[in-house]
């Protein structure tokens, strides 16, 4: 003011105090748009924040109500990302035909290593298996940790954890003969679904059906394990 320059360190506390009446507007808000929307709060699966103002503390609580929020989407990208779909349908642009994925989808293998299902740039929709077989001689279970990354090979620990699953009723056999088959699928909506088909001479297969919503129950990013083999 008057050519000084004034600095002063807010507090959190502070920060949260002077903009109360934004932030209970904001609950408001989403409170009107459940009523409008017909839907209670518990049986929303999905919270997905968009726009800088979400790296808020305040903001991502009462967004969250204490449920995970969904990382597979950056909230500045997604703003990003929405305009550009907005505007290809202004221009008429069919873009729901022209999305290809950013980046790989896998998991991570044999060396802890990346091994992509779904490689970068594949048009949408689309569905992709990839075979891996077990590390461990009588394995019966897997745990399994989805990856977002670019390059085949590279430290799985370099990429963005998605989520994790467990595979079980892998049948007793020395390793590397059972057949683990993990297909992904994604739909125009970007909407993934992983099977895992578990397979081996003379057994019937058991299929395990993972949709989209594991990526956000079971999400842990400190997973560590991933036991399967790449054939």
């Amino acid at each position: 003011l008057d050519g000084f320059k004034i600095q002063r360190v807010v507090t959190q506390d502070e920060f949260e105090k002077v903009n109360k009446e934004l932030f209970e507007k904001c609950e408001k808000l989403i409170f009107e748009c459940l009523q409008d929307a017909k839907i209670e709060a518990e049986n929303i699966n999905d919270i997905i924040i968009v726009g800088g103002c979400c790296n808020i503390p305040r903001v991502k609580n009462l967004v969250s109500n204490g449920k995970e929020i969904y990382k597979g989407i950056d909230p500045l990208n997604a703003v990003l990302y929405g305009a550009a779909v907005a505007g290809a349908d202004i221009r008429g642009v069919d873009s729901f035909t022209s999305q290809v994925t950013l980046h790989a989808i896998g998991i991570r293998g044999d060396g802890k290593k990346f091994a992509p299902v779904i490689p970068k740039n594949t048009s949408v929709p689309t569905t992709r298996h990839r075979v891996f077989s077990t590390v461990n001689d009588n394995q019966t279970t897997a745990s399994i940790v989805v990856y977002e990354g670019d390059e085949e090979g590279q430290e799985a620990e370099e990429n963005n954890v998605l989520g994790n699953f467990e595979i079980t009723e892998i049948p007793e056999a020395p390793k590397g003969v059972p057949e683990i088959t993990i297909s992904m699928s994604i739909d125009r909506k970007n909407i993934l679904t992983i099977t895992a088909f578990v397979g081996m001479p003379r057994f019937t297969p058991v299929i395990t059906n993972f949709d989209d919503q594991f990526l956000i129950r079971t999400y842990d990013n400190t997973i560590d394990l991933a036991n399967l083999l790449d054939v």
